[in-house]
C-alpha cells in the first residue's frame, strides 16, 4: 500500500503525463474498483463499461485533475458515481442490473483464537457466509469499504453519498447481523477482514 506522499507523487506524475505513472495507477487499483463495482450493480457489462470509461476520461482530462494523497478514494467514488449515473439515464442498464465499533470482550478474543484454528476456519466462514447473505445491499457496500479496503467511516460516507451517522449505522448494523449469525463471539477486524478478503478475491 502507498503512502500518502507516495500517492501524491504518482498522481502528479500522472496529471502531468506520464505514461507509466498512468499503468501503475490501473494496476493497482483495476481489481479492486471490479470488486467494488460488483457491490454497486451485479451487472458486469455495466461494471466493466464503466471502469474502462473511467480510465480514458481520466488520461484525457489528467491536466485539469485537482491533487490527491488518496487515489484509491478518488477512484472509487469517481466509479460509484458513474454508474449511478448510467442507472439513473439508461434504461438497458436500469431493466438488467469505526466509531460505531461493538467492544471486543477477553472472552470473545479467547474464542476467536478457537477458531482461527485450522479446524474452526471452515466452519466459522460458513456461518460469515450465511451472515453475509442477510445483508443489505448497502450494508455489504460499506463493510466491503471498511474491512476489505480499510476507508475511514468519513470516507465511506462521502463515496456511498450518504452523511456519517448513516455510514456509521450501516457499518455497526451488518456486524450486528454478523455477530447474531455467528454467536459465540464478536466479529474483529482481523477475522471480518480475512473473511471478505477470501469471499472477494
Amino acid at each position: 500500500m502507498l503512502s500518502k506522499s507516495q500517492n501524491k507523487a504518482l498522481w502528479n506524475a500522472f496529471r502531468e503525463g506520464n505514461r507509466e505513472a498512468f499503468q501503475r495507477i490501473y494496476e493497482l487499483h483495476s481489481r479492486e474498483l471490479v470488486g467494488y463495482g460488483y457491490k454497486i450493480t451485479s451487472n458486469v457489462q455495466l461494471v466493466e463499461d464503466s471502469i474502462h470509461d473511467l480510465f480514458i476520461e481520466l488520461w484525457q482530462s489528467r491536466a485539469n485533475l485537482s491533487e490527491t494523497d488518496s487515489i484509491k478514494f478518488y477512484l472509487f467514488r469517481s466509479l460509484r458515481n458513474k454508474i449511478q449515473r448510467v442507472q439513473q439515464r439508461d434504461v438497458f442498464y436500469n431493466a438488467t442490473s469505526m466509531d460505531m465499533l461493538p467492544e471486543v470482550e477477553e472472552e470473545d478474543n479467547f474464542m476467536e483464537q478457537k477458531w482461527l484454528r485450522p479446524e474452526g476456519q471452515e466452519q466459522l466462514y460458513r456461518q460469515l457466509r450465511e451472515g453475509y447473505q442477510q445483508l443489505s445491499p448497502r450494508q455489504q457496500q460499506a463493510i466491503d469499504l471498511r474491512f476489505t479496503h480499510h476507508f475511514s467511516n468519513e470516507e465511506i460516507a462521502r463515496i456511498m453519498g450518504i452523511n456519517y451517522q448513516s455510514a456509521c449505522k450501516f457499518i455497526y448494523s451488518a456486524l450486528k447481523i454478523l455477530r447474531e449469525t455467528v454467536r459465540i463471539f464478536c466479529v474483529s477486524l482481523l477475522l471480518l477482514s480475512s473473511f471478505l478478503t477470501q469471499r472477494l478475491f
